[in-house]
C-alpha cells in the first residue's frame, strides 16, 4: 500500500529540471516525518558518486556509505540501489548490510530478505548480445575513447573519452551494428549519461520499482522516495509520480524530467541524505 498524493503533479507531466529541492526542504521533511514507512530508491552513477571516464574507477566514499548505514538503522527506512551496474559490482561498491538491489536497470532484483528475481534472462538475447560485441570489437578497435562493457544481460557502449565532435559519429556507427543484428521487436536502446545501453525489452526502473513496491508493501504504508540524474530513471519517476517523492540529480545537464524536485550533484544528495537520516 502506497501513502500519497500530498504533491502537485509537474504541469503536463514534465518539469524543466525539476523545483529545487533544498527551497523546499521543509515541505519534504514533514512528509518523510509522517510516513509511516519510506521505501528509498537510489540510483548510483552520477547520484551518490559523480562519473569517472571509465566505471571501473569509480569508488564510494565512506561519507555515503556511513550515512546509508545509519539510515538502515531508522526501522521505517528501506532503501533499494537502482543502478544500471551488474549485481556483484554494485555489491561490491555498496556491501553494506540491509540494502536492496536493483541491477541492470531491475533485471535482477535481489531484496534484503533474500528473495530475488532475475527477469528477462534468454539465451537468445545473449547471442544477440555476443554478435553485438564481437561486431564493434572489431569496428571500433583503433577508436580512442570508446569502451564497452558487457554486464551479462546488457551491453553498454560507453564514449565519455571520446572528442566531443566525435561522438555523434561514434553513437551512429554503433546503433547501426546493434540494427544490423537485433530485430527491434527484443531490444531496448537506452541513452544516458555519454552511454549507450542494450538490454531486452519490455523492462525498465519504472517497472522494478513497481515489482519492488508490490512485494515489500504488504500490509504496510509507504512513501516512495526516487533519486536518480539519468534518462533511464525517468521510467522510475513516472511510476511514482504524486504518491511519493521523485528527485532529479542535473550533474551540468539541462533537460526536462519528470521529476517533482531537482538536486544539482552527488554533494548535495549526500547532503539531503543527511537531512532525513
Amino acid at each position: 500500500m502506497l501513502s500519497g498524493g500530498w504533491i502537485v503533479s509537474c504541469k503536463n507531466g514534465k518539469n524543466h529540471m525539476g523545483n529545487y529541492l533544498l527551497n523546499h526542504i521543509s515541505r519534504v521533511s514533514n512528509a518523510i516525518n509522517k510516513a509511516e514507512n519510506v521505501a528509498l530508491f537510489l540510483d548510483y552513477d552520477g547520484t551518490l558518486v559523480f562519473f569517472e571516464d571509465r566505471p571501473q574507477d569509480v569508488v564510494t566514499s565512506n561519507e555515503v556509505k556511513a550515512v546509508i548505514k545509519h539510515i538502515l538503522q531508522n526501522e521505517k527506512f528501506y532503501v533499494f540501489i537502482v543502478t544500471g551496474r551488474t549485481l556483484d559490482e554494485i555489491k561490491k561498491l555498496l556491501d553494506i548490510g540491509g540494502l536492496s538491489y536493483a541491477a541492470l536497470h531491475g533485471l535482477d532484483i535481489v531484496l534484503q530478505n533474500g528473495k530475488n528475481y532475475n527477469l528477462q534472462e534468454r539465451k537468445d538475447f545473449r547471442s544477440i548480445l555476443n554478435q553485438i560485441k564481437k561486431y564493434s570489437e572489431d569496428e571500433f578497435k583503433n577508436e580512442k575513447g570508446v569502451y564497452l562493457e558487457d554486464k551479462e544481460l546488457t551491453l553498454a557502449f560507453h564514449y565519455r573519452m571520446v572528442e566531443k565532435e566525435k561522438s555523434q559519429e561514434m553513437i551512429d556507427k554503433f546503433l547501426n551494428l546493434v540494427n544490423k543484428v537485433g530485430n527491434p521487436n527484443s531490444i531496448d536502446v537506452l541513452h544516458g549519461s555519454k552511454v549507450v545501453e542494450i538490454r531486452p525489452k519490455g523492462w525498465n526502473k519504472g517497472k522494478a520499482v513497481e515489482l519492488i513496491l508490490k512485494k515489500v508493501s504488504k500490509n504496510k504504508n509507504f512513501l516512495p522516495i526516487y533519486i536518480g540524474d539519468d534518462t533511464t530513471d525517468e521510467d522510475a519517476f513516472n511510476s511514482i509520480g504524486s504518491k511519493g517523492i521523485t528527485i532529479f540529480v542535473e550533474n551540468n545537464e539541462e533537460r526536462s524530467t519528470s521529476a517533482q524536485y531537482s538536486l544539482k550533484n552527488p554533494n548535495e544528495v549526500l547532503d539531503f541524505l543527511k537531512m532525513i537520516q
